[in-house]
């Protein structure tokens, strides 16, 4: 999200005189991130600001969710499709309505989405290859999550971060805000995505979970319809959502709507309850059978059809590539039916 125009950045305690804000990256509903340089290792990070007074326009979040997203970062450290957390800084006295801060890896300032929308503007859409190294770095990032028992809650573009290996870490930066250069190409062959926003996630499992009360177009139909009975496949749905706008070539979301009630109409107009029937933004020729098998698996609006995010690693499509023009006709002619 990006930061609102004209709100005042708040002060950093002297607990985070080690590191220099450089640069506001974004903001999200708890909180802000920014990039900056970390005086002791000399080197850069970002830090991201949860607001503890709410004063500041963001939602309020206490010790108990401070340290369930460190937690939740500290069961996913080594993981390297995610981004890692380094430190954790909370105010030492919590009845004072005190700022905290988690401090984590710096990977880059652009987003999934900031990847997306420049590419739909210069005509230039993915080609299923490209999805396909996409998803898997996603899927793989998941699964692995999901083995240490967290659950994201939050899958969705903006959380998704891109590092392409041109930025150096250990160089300190001019201080200031500098836009991403995303008019020029990126080395997209050696992009990295890592996941983060780790805001709304949760560790442990239990036959009646907490209800998520801050829904998105990423969110699972069960978490639209505020059900407590869910599991680790609302995260594959937020990634089977991220599939769908790769493929879409519009930059936007595939199920966006104004309220719970347009999201869910959206999902169920393109998914209804046998799978994906109708939707202008699947073409056969672009995607191959193999592929449609996992956007499919994904895109279940019962969860318990929907693939795991294990499983869906599994499928033929992340392991089977087709090349050279003899793939290229198959996918063309094969149509969206899945391959017997």
């Amino acid at each position: 999200m990006a930061a609102s125009a004209g709100k005042k950045e708040a002060a950093w305690p002297l607990t985070m005189a080690q590191y220099e804000r450089l640069e506001k990256l974004g903001e999200g509903i708890n909180g802000e991130v920014f990039k900056a340089w970390d005086t002791e290792d000399n080197l850069i990070v970002a830090v991201k600001r949860l607001s503890g007074s709410g004063d500041d326009g963001f939602i309020i979040s206490g010790l108990p969710e401070v340290m369930r997203e460190a937690m939740c970062l500290g069961a996913c450290r080594g993981i390297p499709s995610i981004v890692q957390r380094r430190a954790t800084c909370v105010a030492a006295c919590q009845r004072e309505a005190s700022d905290s801060f988690i401090v984590m890896d710096y990977v880059g300032r652009l987003n999934l989405r900031g990847y997306m929308q420049p590419r739909v503007r210069r005509r230039r859409p993915f080609s299923e290859d490209e999805v396909r190294r996409i998803m898997k770095q996603l899927v793989e990032g998941v699964t692995a999550v999901h083995a240490v028992g967290v659950l994201h809650l939050n899958i969705k573009p903006e959380n998704v971060l891109l590092d392409d290996g041109t930025e150096d870490r250990k160089q300190k930066p001019k201080k200031g805000p500098v836009e991403a250069d995303v008019s020029g190409e990126l080395k997209e062959d050696r992009i990295v995505y890592k996941i983060g926003g780790f805001g709304m996630s949760m560790k442990g499992r239990s036959k009646r979970q907490p209800e998520v009360t801050i829904l998105t177009p990423y969110s699972a139909p069960e978490l639209l319809l505020h059900s407590c009975e869910y599991d680790d496949r609302v995260d594959t749905w937020g990634l089977g959502c991220i599939m769908a706008d790769l493929l879409s070539d519009t930059g936007v979301s595939t199920f966006d709507g104004e309220s719970d009630i347009e999201i869910m109409a959206k999902v169920f107009g393109i998914v209804g309850t046998e799978g994906i029937k109708d939707w202008s933004g699947y073409s056969g020729s672009k995607l191959s059978a193999a592929g449609f098998e996992v956007l499919n698996g994904l895109l279940e609006s019962n969860p318990e059809k929907r693939l795991s995010a294990a499983e869906a690693l599994q499928k033929p499509w992340f392991h089977n590539r087709r090349r050279g023009f003899a793939g290229f006709f198959k996918s063309c002619v094969v149509g969206v039916l899945p391959e017997k």
